[in-house]
């Protein structure tokens, strides 16, 4: 095992901790990339919209107004959806790319933007819900990767009488509760897609803008298209994703995110020579603040 500086191990988690297609990094004597690996996934079927939602969401919820920003995409075709962060879709792009040959894998702009690409990733579920047998898969990676399927949730909602405009399109706004959290829904009966994002559904209407009544986690509507690219929809098959349950999966990502430096030591990913008050500050555990507060 290698003995990484506090740097090197938080480029490593930068690098690492979005690689859920099973990417792998390496430099060659000259600088160059070359050991990268075509993406492992399978695809389920082909977007005909894609709908943009910029995702806002506090880290840690004792830190208000300090949130993180990423962009996220929701894929419909008539037999699925498809849910995940936009970004994770261009790193596996550029990965490919880079995979094809060695000339290019020394393409200077295409290793930049697959750094950048990393760097602009923020939602780690990927969501794939199958829409005739209503059923739902999702994968998650903190230090290990996680699958769960399990029957697609129907969210009981409660319509308000109120209205407002939202990208300059009226709508309607829902109330629900999911997991521990009071959500609002702004949704548009103008738009006939009975869909949102992450796993808020249901509604008669496109959900145009949706959070939690602590605004935790906000997701707002930045695009709707005909889907063109990207528009497969498709997980990803690698066989380190650990199959289980909903509430053992999401379990474990907890304990990981909030313990994330103590399980990399423990578990061999990290080792440290030199400890003391910095090093102290960096395994205390930290609040994950998921979207799911219960399960």
């Amino acid at each position: 095992m290698k003995y990484f500086s506090i740097l090197a191990f938080y480029i490593f988690l930068c690098c690492a901790g979005y690689a859920q297609g099973g990417h792998a990094y390496m430099t060659s004597p000259d600088g160059g990339m070359y050991a990268y690996k075509t993406t492992n996934r399978t695809v389920y079927d082909t977007a005909n919209v894609n709908v943009f939602y910029k995702v806002q969401f506090l880290p840690d919820s004792t830190k208000n107004g300090k949130y993180r920003e990423g962009q996220t995409l929701l894929m419909v075709s008539n037999n699925y959806t498809w849910f995940g962060d936009y970004y994770k879709l261009k790193v596996d792009s550029v990965n490919d790319f880079l995979a094809k040959s060695k000339k290019n894998a020394h393409n200077q702009k295409a290793n930049d933007d697959i750094y950048m690409f990393i760097r602009k990733t923020a939602f780690d579920y990927v969501m794939l819900s199958d829409l005739k047998k209503s059923q739902t898969t999702m994968q998650l990676k903190a230090l290990n990767k996680y699958q769960y399927t399990y029957p697609t949730l129907h969210l009981d909602w409660t319509m308000q009488a109120e209205d407002t405009l939202i990208n300059n399109i009226p709508c309607k706004k829902a109330t629900c509760r999911y997991a521990g959290r009071n959500f609002i829904a702004w949704y548009s009966e103008s738009i006939p897609l009975p869909y949102g994002p992450y796993v808020f559904s249901g509604l008669p209407g496109l959900i145009m803008k949706l959070y939690d009544d602590k605004q935790n986690w906000i997701f707002t509507n930045n695009g709707i298209s005909n889907a063109t690219s990207p528009n497969i929809m498709y997980l990803y098959k690698d066989k380190k994703y650990k199959k289980t349950t909903r509430e053992k999966a999401l379990s474990a990502y907890r304990n990981e995110k909030e313990n994330f430096m103590t399980i990399a030591i423990e578990s061999g990913v990290m080792e440290v020579t030199k400890k003391g008050t910095d090093f102290d500050k960096l395994i205390a555990p930290r609040p994950s603040n998921m979207l799911e507060l219960e399960w």
